[in-house]
């Protein structure tokens, strides 16, 4: 008996090594760049590369981590006293002599500009969640992060930028490319300073957003003067989960954003109220069209019947009257018609927009009694959620 050959072991080989061979390329060149750029190549990239090569997978999920800051070292009570009384502290005095002899020279900072030029040199499309965490971003890697969002081809669904440090500039950068993208929905920019300012940068420039689900600006420094833009943002656009977690929005903030929320709740709740009465009451004005007036004369009946046969005939696809056509006819041609024009308008719709918030995370916000309002304040933060 002749042994038939194995095709499929075989295709999964070529497509094995295909894969291979494009991660090694796409490692290759991220580390070119980085030698160019003068830059780190990041730890938790050649790890996540690794692993996806082990597993014979292509990469989805880049991470950022560069894990290059000094850890923090706290004093206890005695140690403090020792340093500020000026004794000299003997452990302290051999670690600087080990440390003298193994002098290391400090490695250049990790940049995300690198792998992005990479990605996008080597077309990787298959990227869709990009996360980068205690990194210094400047404006080179905001302009090349808001390049990659912004095109088509990189179905991008979820960025993070925590503790990246952004300013003002960036945050414009960035928020206009969320704006544009069709793909991303997710975005978080925790533990970076933005302020007042940026937060009214980042509200103007997301308010054009159709495509944006999720929100994070956990310990952003907003205050309370930010509620008011951002339940204003919330309004405008199709955002579902806002988490505000450690910004000083007091009681005053969280009231002038709960206040946006629940004017357009009811707003929006009496328009279709409205939408609804008004479709039912055109409904009745079609069927009372519709119906026969018995309190005319039979003159006019019979004028009106005739004019109905002679408008109203079946036609054939030619444009001719033909008393052959039935009603299934006419509904086949229907269902075809409409099923044509399904198959042409694939466009990708956003949810949505509107006060249809589901997740909102108000953890260390400062609501107490202390801000303007008093005792009252809570109670009225209680009563607009409830509403």
């Amino acid at each position: 008996m002749t042994k038939q050959p194995q095709v499929g072991a075989g295709l999964k080989k070529i497509s094995e090594t295909a894969v291979v061979r494009s991660m090694k390329e796409l490692l290759r060149d991220y580390e070119i760049r980085a030698e160019r750029y003068e830059t780190t190549v990041s730890n938790s990239i050649r790890k996540q590369f690794k692993k996806a090569l082990d597993d014979d997978r292509l990469m989805t999920r880049f991470l950022v981590d560069p894990q290059d800051r000094r850890p923090v070292e706290y004093w206890d009570d005695e140690k403090l006293v020792k340093a500020l009384q000026g004794e000299p502290d003997e452990g302290a005095h051999k670690r600087k002599k080990a440390k003298q002899k193994h002098v290391k020279e400090d490695k250049p900072l990790v940049k995300v500009l690198p792998l992005i030029d990479a990605i996008r040199a080597r077309r990787y499309t298959h990227i869709q969640e990009f996360y980068v965490w205690d990194c210094h971003m400047e404006n080179d890697d905001s302009m090349a992060l808001a390049g990659i969002i912004t095109r088509g081809c990189y179905p991008i669904t979820r960025v993070e930028l925590i503790d990246c440090f952004l300013d003002n500039k960036s945050i414009n950068i960035l928020v206009n490319a969320v704006a544009v993208s069709k793909t991303l929905k997710e975005l978080c920019l925790d533990f970076n300073d933005i302020g007042e300012k940026g937060c009214r940068i980042l509200c103007a420039g997301l308010s054009k957003a159709r495509f944006l689900t999720h929100l994070g600006l956990c310990y952003c420094g907003l205050t309370k003067q930010c509620g008011l833009w951002i339940g204003n943002l919330i309004v405008e656009t199709a955002i579902r989960e806002l988490l505000l977690d450690g910004n000083p929005l007091e009681a005053e903030g969280v009231i002038a954003l709960l206040s946006q929320l629940s004017e357009a709740a009811e707003n929006e709740g009496f328009e279709r109220v409205e939408e609804i009465k008004r479709k039912q009451q055109a409904l009745e004005d079609m069927k009372r069209a519709a119906r026969i007036n018995l309190d005319r004369e039979p003159a006019d009946l019979n004028v009106n019947a005739d004019e109905v046969k002679t408008t109203s005939p079946a036609t054939s696809p030619t444009g001719k009257p033909d008393d052959n056509i039935t009603e299934k006819d006419i509904m086949k041609t229907k269902g075809k018609k409409r099923g044509r024009r399904g198959k042409r308008g694939g466009k990708l719709e956003p949810p949505p927009a509107g006060p249809q918030i589901s997740v909102l995370k108000l953890a260390d916000t400062g609501i107490n009694h202390m801000g303007r309002g008093g005792n009252f304040a809570p109670v009225r933060c209680m009563q607009l959620l409830k509403r």
